[in-house]
């Protein structure tokens, strides 16, 4: 059974308007709140004078507001400022408060294409998909004015691929699992996008959707059991479905 909280401290009469997530916070339990759930994912930046000025003028949390002044100007982290929020809050026990502070910790080392990643694979989680999408999507963007880990950047376009499957929004995915494939070589990427390419739309390809599900068991079997078939099987199938989709169009 989840929690429920009941907002017992001050209201603010002013919000504080949180631009990446698109929402407004009026209450410190709300704080602490988005705070533990967005813990991997949120920028240093978070931490400012705004924040400070709207826990002492709006909520009324004035020791807080220059505890959290000092650590700025000190040049503490992201991390060290969260760990202030939420222990003043005293919502959370003290396990989920380590597990937190760990995750916060482990992304602080984690540059920014990395964050932009998980802030996608939790909404692609919570089944929030078209906003994984838009996440991934930055992250791409991202990518692209610097230098970044082409595996990170292959795993970014598998799961936007798997965003917009769920959708079903299968021409999308298979360019996105194409795309992951060629710069990854990951077999889950290939197999994927042969999965998308047909269904796309709802095409009939010259193998019938029953041949699909044998050939998917088929796949599944060569790949515990015999590498090179499996490769075989799988450059084949892809062939064929290409072909299908061409005539298809």
């Amino acid at each position: 059974m989840s929690k429920v909280w009941l907002c017992e401290q001050k209201i603010a009469e002013h919000p504080l308007f949180l631009e990446e997530a698109g929402a407004d916070l009026y209450s410190f339990e709300e704080l602490c709140y988005y705070l533990y759930q967005n813990t991997g994912t949120l920028e240093e930046s978070f931490f400012n004078e705004k924040l400070c000025q709207w826990l002492e003028e709006e909520i009324g949390q004035l020791e807080l507001s220059a505890c959290l002044r000092r650590g700025i100007a000190q040049e503490r982290s992201g991390c060290w400022c969260m760990e202030q929020i939420l222990l003043a809050g005293g919502f959370y026990h003290s396990k989920e408060l380590e597990g937190a502070l760990k995750t916060a910790k482990h992304m602080e080392n984690k540059g920014p294409l990395d964050r932009e990643k998980l802030r996608g694979d939790r909404l692609l989680k919570a089944e929030k998909y078209k906003d994984a999408v838009i996440e991934y999507r930055k992250a791409i963007a991202q990518a692209k004015q610097e230098s970044e880990n082409e595996k990170i950047i292959g795993a970014i376009w598998h799961n936007m691929g798997t965003s917009y499957a769920r959708q079903m929004l299968f021409e999308q995915a298979a360019e996105c699992y194409e795309t992951a494939y060629a710069i990854g070589q990951r077999e889950e990427s290939k197999a994927a996008y042969l999965l998308a390419l047909a269904s796309k739309n709802g095409q009939k390809f010259h193998t019938a959707p029953d041949g699909l599900v044998k050939i998917r068991r088929e796949l599944e079997r060569l790949k515990q059991s015999n590498r090179s078939s499996y490769e075989k099987l799988l450059e084949t199938t892809l062939q064929n479905l290409r072909t299908g989709y061409r005539k298809s169009e």
